[in-house]
């Protein structure tokens, strides 16, 4: 039985392809959306196993859902009735695409090609999606609210499991705690490392109060006696006050975060303060300060990102990323991420599973914090 979901903002659009799917067996529909952003928590909460999308929809762009989707990623059929939009579904690794109005012939021919994706799966296969959803319930969702502040973050492992984490928690004197890293390697291996990783970011900062400097120092000297320095971590850890807009931080040779500060050209970087955790077994770290006034947006990634080739080998680069966040500065922090994960998708076109992809945006708004929060 395929389990299918519907996205498409026409109620009755939605209600002939509903129609045409039960009336064609061995598919049941499990939900159906009327925005790509009411379709993201849903296809998280439903895991379906193919999410057919309309294209052109309010806010967000079928497009841009498919490539922010993360892993594990259901197979994708785009439902539209623009067939200028072919190349760019397919660089969104799309199953199939079909034309409106779908007619029943055209609509059996995708289901046997989804019938035949789904029972290529081998075991490993669905070992290796049980591990990454596993792993994808010990990400946020959603980040959690910081007043004064928009903030969001999205990962596409390249193997299910990924090597990339992130994370955003309270702390007990009322600032936060921002982290995003990288494990070398891919797959389930540097899944288990990154998820250790993160579990000890978390105990280090909330249970032992260990500031960035000193966390960087004590989890360096983990990551080195748990992998015998066989594998290593970079990550940037931060502790962010909210109602002063400061953030302290910490890059443990991680790709530099940026900051675009409203009315500056050109954003700066975070350089790192200290090398990668685990290479050697003790290592000196200093933390960054910085300010993050109304206006203010801070990106910061994984070397997926930047390190992404296309047909031609050539790398998506840091330009592109100043270029794109300079051009959506003024947007929500969770456009951002989904403009940044599908410019790489679309960069990447059929080379899809290079390296694990993780971006997180920091958005200080114009609103000042409530007093006391």
């Amino acid at each position: 039985m395929i389990r299918a979901m519907i996205v498409d903002d026409e109620p009755p659009a939605r209600a002939r392809l509903r129609h045409l799917l039960e009336a064609a067996g061995g598919v049941r529909v499990v939900g159906e959306a009327g925005s790509a952003v009411e379709a993201r928590d849903l296809v998280r909460e439903q895991r379906p196993d193919v999410l057919f999308l309309d294209i052109e929809m309010p806010e967000v762009r079928g497009t841009t859902l498919a490539a922010s989707l993360p892993e594990p990623r259901p197979l994708v059929v785009f439902a539209t009735a623009y067939e200028q939009y072919a190349v760019e579904a397919f660089a969104c690794d799309a199953t199939d695409y079909l034309l409106k109005p779908i007619s029943r012939a055209k609509l059996a021919v995708t289901l046997e090609r989804i019938r035949g994706k789904l029972s290529r799966q081998s075991d490993l296969e669905r070992e290796v999606a049980t591990a990454s959803a596993l792993q994808a319930d010990m990400w946020p969702g959603a980040l959690p609210p910081i007043p004064g502040f928009d903030c969001a973050a999205a990962s596409l492992p390249a193997k299910g499991v990924g090597g990339d984490f992130y994370d955003v928690f309270t702390l007990d004197d009322g600032r936060w705690g921002v982290l995003l890293g990288d494990v070398s390697g891919k797959g389930v291996a540097a899944g288990l490392v990154a998820t250790s990783v993160q579990g000890r970011v978390q105990t280090a900062a909330r249970h032992a109060h260990l500031p960035p400097a000193d966390l960087a120092r004590a989890l360096n000297a983990d990551v080195f006696a748990s992998t015998e320095g066989q594998r290593y971590a970079t990550l940037v850890y931060g502790t962010l006050d909210a109602r002063q807009r400061t953030l302290t931080l910490v890059n443990a040779g991680h790709p530099a975060p940026l900051v675009f500060a409203p009315g500056v050209p050109r954003a700066t970087s975070l350089a790192s303060s200290g090398p990668a955790l685990g290479l050697m077994d003790t290592a000196r770290f200093e933390a960054l300060d910085t300010t993050l006034p109304p206006g203010t947006v801070l990106v910061a990634f994984s070397d997926g990102v930047v390190e992404a080739l296309d047909s031609e080998d050539e790398e998506f680069g840091l330009e592109r990323v100043e270029a794109l966040v300079a051009a959506r500065q003024a947007g929500t922090a969770a456009d951002l991420c989904a403009a940044l994960l599908s410019a790489v998708r679309e960069h990447r076109g059929s080379r899809q599973h290079q390296d694990d992809v993780t971006v997180m945006v920091i958005r200080s708004c114009r609103e000042r914090p409530e007093a006391g929060r």
